[in-house]
C-alpha cells in the first residue's frame, strides 16, 4: 500500500515541478519581445529627432520669410530647399517603415500580450506619423509655391495661407492625434512593467 502512495506523491511533485519550470520557455519569447520593443523604440527615438530637426529648419525659414528674406524660396536656392524638405520626409517614411516592421516582430511571437498590446499601439503612433508625412508634403508644396510668388513681386498674406491651410490644419491635428497614442503607449508599456 505505500508503494503506491510514495508513487503518486512521486509523480505529482514531478508534475509541480513541471508546472513550475514549464513556464521558462515563455520567458525566452518575453526576453525576445523585450529585445525587440527596445530596438523599436530606439527606431522610433530616431523619427521623433528627425521630427525635431525638420521643425526646427522649418521655423528659421519661417524667421526669415516673416522678415521678407524670400531669396531661399525662389529660384535655385527655392528647388533646394524643397528637395532637402523632400529628401529628409521620405528619409523619415523609411525610417518609419522600417520601425514598424520591428514592432510586428513582437506581434509574431507567442506568450507575450502585452508587449503585442504596446506594440499595436506603437504601429498605430507610426501610422499617424506616416498621415503627417503626406500632410507635410502637401504643405511643402503649397508654401513653395506661395514664397515663389512673393519672391515674384506677388502680395500674398502669409499669416492667411498658413491660417486657411488645410496641410496646415491637418498637421496639427494628427500632432495631437499623435501625442495621444504615444501617451496610451507609454502608459502600457509602464503600467505593464515591460521595460523590467
Amino acid at each position: 500500500m505505500r508503494r503506491p502512495v510514495v508513487a503518486i506523491l512521486v509523480a505529482l511533485l514531478s508534475l509541480a515541478s513541471l508546472a513550475m519550470f514549464g513556464g521558462c520557455g515563455g520567458n525566452k519569447n518575453k526576453d525576445t519581445a523585450k529585445q525587440y520593443m527596445k530596438e523599436a523604440d530606439i527606431l522610433y527615438d530616431e523619427v521623433e529627432t528627425g521630427w525635431k530637426e525638420l521643425q526646427d529648419k522649418q521655423a528659421d525659414l519661417a524667421g526669415k520669410a516673416m522678415q521678407g528674406d524670400y531669396a531661399a524660396f525662389s529660384g535655385e536656392a527655392g528647388d533646394a530647399l524643397r528637395k532637402e524638405f523632400e529628401d529628409a520626409l521620405q528619409g523619415l517614411s523609411a525610417k518609419l517603415d522600417e520601425t514598424k516592421a520591428a514592432y510586428a516582430k513582437i506581434n509574431e511571437l507567442d506568450g507575450v500580450p502585452d508587449y503585442q498590446e504596446y506594440a499595436s499601439k506603437m504601429i498605430e503612433v507610426v501610422g499617424l506619423n506616416k498621415e503627417m508625412i503626406a500632410a507635410a508634403q502637401s504643405l511643402i508644396t503649397e508654401i513653395t509655391n506661395a514664397f515663389a510668388a512673393m519672391a515674384q513681386g506677388q502680395e500674398i498674406d502669409l499669416m492667411a495661407l498658413l491660417s486657411g491651410s488645410e496641410g496646415f490644419k491637418t498637421i496639427g491635428e494628427l500632432q495631437g492625434k499623435i501625442e495621444a497614442a504615444k501617451k496610451e503607449a507609454d502608459k502600457i508599456k509602464k503600467d505593464k512593467k515591460l521595460e523590467q
